[in-house]
């Protein structure tokens, strides 16, 4: 299980970098077109390919996130509660999320079996593969899932430590 873990951070680790450097590309492709749009000119493809971007830069950092801590949590209802109460309820969410995210990631992994087995595409400024879609759900969300499973078998905990202080983002 260690293995796997130590797996998963390294992969959702190089996700996340990699959306870092999608992130950058979206912003040098807007400023791009913006610019050209001054000199009556466009790059029509753009505005798609951004579209598809942002599907990536949501989904593969999500591991890494879930990690990292970097979450947004609504902590003051936890925080009422009794100890053993608490404890319950943590384990309880990191039960729900890891379902959560092996479901969704179970249906996003059905859209993409599903496009790959049809052929189907993405029609719009230029054409692109309906799997390439799905491919970032799936491994997001199955990563995820992973991680949140570390959380549930307590090797370490959501709620533990400042999150304005996460490391490496």
């Amino acid at each position: 299980m260690t293995r796997l873990f130590a797996w998963s951070q390294r992969i959702g680790n190089a996700l996340a970098r990699l959306a870092q450097v999608l992130l950058g590309a979206i912003v040098l492709l807007v400023s791009a077109d913006v610019l050209m749009r001054n000199f009556g000119q466009s790059l029509v493809w753009s505005a798609s390919f951004v579209e598809y971007l942002l599907v990536y830069v949501t989904f593969l950092p999500m591991p890494a996130l879930v990690r990292g801590k970097a979450h947004v949590c609504a902590d003051f209802a936890r925080r009422a509660l009794p100890a053993p109460l608490r404890a319950l309820v943590e384990r309880a969410v990191y039960a729900i999320c890891v379902a959560i995210c092996l479901y969704l990631g179970a249906v996003a992994c059905g859209s993409l079996l599903e496009a790959v087995r049809s052929g189907a595409y993405e029609i719009r400024t230029f054409d692109m593969p309906s799997w390439v879609v799905y491919l970032p759900m799936v491994i997001g969300l199955w990563l995820s899932s992973i991680e949140f499973l570390r959380y549930l078998l307590g090797l370490d905990s959501l709620y533990d430590g400042d999150p304005a202080q996460v490391e490496g983002f």
